[in-house]
C-alpha cells in the first residue's frame, strides 16, 4: 500500500526546526526519552592501548586546563552496495554490468571495498547495505583498530534473494584509540512492518552512538584518575541512516517522514544520554551521515539542511555532481541513475576542515559504477570536523 506521509511529515519537520531555533542554546531538547528497544550488535570488546587525539574541556564539568581545547575527528560515509542486490548469482536480475558477473561477488568485491575504507583511514566510518558485518567487514576492519556496532534490518530484500542466508543493515566503526563508545540508540526497532503506516514508527534504518574522545594522556583512561578522564573529554553523537529509496512521489513523502522521526529521535537521544542538568552548557556536537537516497531539492534535505551543516556543500559552496552512478540492464531498476544522495552533516557548532575530492564521469569510466577502483555503486565522501570548543 501506498501512504501519504507528506503533510504530516513536513509540519514535524518545520515543528522540530523551530523548535531548534527558538532555543539556540538548546536546539536538541526533548520531553520524552525513545521508546524503542536496541537492537544493535557491537564489535569486538578488546581493548589495546590508547593514544589519543587532543581532546576538549566539557563546560558541563570542572575544566581541565591540561587538556587541550580542540578535536577534529575525520569521517566516511560509504553505502558499499550489498552482494545480495548486486552478484547475479543470487540476483539475476539486478543488472550491472560495469564489472565482470565474477567480479561481483563479495568475495572479491568486498575485498576492494574493504580496502577503500582501510585507505581512507577515518576516525569514523558509516556504512549502508552492510550485508557481510560478520564475517567479513567487522573482523577486516578490527584487524587494523576499528571497533563496530551493527543495525540489521529485520526487513531486508537481501533476505529473498540469498535464501535467507544475509541481510542488510547500517553500520558505525571508529576507532578504538580515539573513541570510546559510551551509548547507543537503534530507534524505530523493532518495525512491525516495512512500511509503517503510523508516523512516527518510522526513522529508516537508522543507528546513533554517543562516544567520548579520548584526552593526550592514556593513563587516565582506567584506575583511580579514570573520573578526572571522563570530566575532561570531549563528547561527539554519530548518526547513519538510510532512508527509503524509492523515486517516487511516495517514496519522496516517506522520506519527509522519516527525516521528522529521526530529528526528533536525535533530540531525545542527546537530551537523555548527553545532558546532566546544566542548561547553559552547549550542546554536544552531531555527526549524521548517510545514504539518504533524496537528491539536495527535496523536502526532506531542506528539512534536515535547516538543522544541520551539509560538509560538502559548506566547504565547496555546492554539494558534489553526484553520489551515485549505475547503469542497469536487468529488470530490478533499469536504466541509468546518476545523482547525489549520499551526504555528511554536522550540526551547527562544528566547523568543516576538509572534504575528499569525488571522480568525475572520466575517471570512473563510461560504464559507471561500480568499478575496480570505485567498487561500489556509490562513491564514498569523507569529510574533516573540527568539534566546537568546550573548554
Amino acid at each position: 500500500a501506498t501512504h501519504d506521509y507528506s503533510r504530516f511529515g513536513r509540519e514535524c519537520l518545520e515543528s522540530v526546526v523551530h523548535r531548534h531555533r527558538a532555543c539556540d542554546c538548546e536546539p536538541w531538547r526533548a520531553k520524552k526519552s525513545p521508546s524503542s528497544r536496541h537492537r544493535v550488535s557491537f564489535g569486538c570488546s578488546e581493548q589495546s592501548s590508547r593514544s589519543a587525539l587532543s581532546s576538549r574541556n566539557n563546560n558541563k564539568r570542572k575544566p581541565n586546563p591540561s587538556v587541550p581545547t580542540m578535536t577534529t575527528l575525520s569521517v566516511v560515509q560509504y553505502n558499499v552496495l550489498a552482494e545480495a542486490l548486486s552478484n547475479p548469482v543470487m540476483c539475476p536480475d539486478a543488472g550491472f554490468s560495469s564489472m565482470p558477473p565474477e567480479h561481483m561477488s563479495w568475495a572479491h568485491r568486498g575485498r576492494l571495498v574493504i580496502q577503500k575504507i582501510k585507505d581512507a583511514n577515518a576516525d569514523l566510518v558509516c556504512l549502508q547495505e552492510v550485508d557481510h558485518y560478520y564475517d567479513s567487514v567487522e573482523p577486516a576492519l578490527r584487524e587494523v583498530g576499528y571497533l563496530g556496532i551493527y543495525r540489521e534490518d529485520e526487513w531486508s530484500p537481501c533476505r529473498g534473494k540469498s535464501d535467507g542466508t544475509l541481510k542488510d543493515g547500517v553500520a558505525i566503526f571508529y576507532k578504538r584509540d580515539t573513541l570510546e563508545l559510551v551509548g547507543v540508540h537503534a530507534p524505530c526497532t523493532p518495525r512491525e512492518e516495512k512500511a509503517p503506516v503510523e508516523f512516527g514508527k518510522d526513522a529508516g534504518k537508522t543507528l546513533m552512538a554517543r562516544f567520548r574522545v579520548f584526552g593526550s594522556d592514556p593513563e587516565v583512561t582506567s584506575g583511580s584518575r579514570h573520573a578526572t578522564h571522563v570530566s575532561a573529554t570531549e563528547q561527539v553523537i554519530v548518526c547513519t541512516s538510510h532512508f527509503s529509496s524509492a523515486k517516487t512521489t511516495a517514496g519522496a513523502s516517506r522520506r519527509v517522514a522519516q527525516a521528522a522521526t529521526l530529528m526528533k529521535e536525535l533530540e531525545a537521544f542527546r537530551k537523555f544520554s548527553c545532558d546532566d542538568g546544566d542548561d547553559a552548557a552547549p550542546p554536544v556536537a552531531i555527526i549524521f551521515a548517510g545514504d539518504l537516497n533524496a537528491t539536495p531539492d527535496e523536502v526532506a534535505i531542506d528539512g534536515i539542511k535547516k538543522m544541520f551543516v551539509p560538509t560538502y556543500e559548506t566547504f565547496l559552496g555546492h554539494e558534489p555532481n553526484f553520489t551515485t552512478w549505475k547503469k542497469r540492464t536487468g529488470a530490478f531498476k533499469p536504466g541509468e541513475a546518476k545523482m547525489t544522495i549520499d551526504y555528511i552533516f554536522v550540526s551547527n557548532e562544528c566547523e568543516t576542515v576538509d572534504v575528499a575530492a569525488l571522480p568525475g564521469v572520466e575517471e570512473i569510466g563510461h560504464k559507471a559504477l561500480p568499478c575496480p577502483e570505485y567498487p561500489s555503486d556509490h562513491l564514498m565522501l569523507r569529510a574533516v570536523v573540527k568539534l566546537p570548543e568546550r573548554g
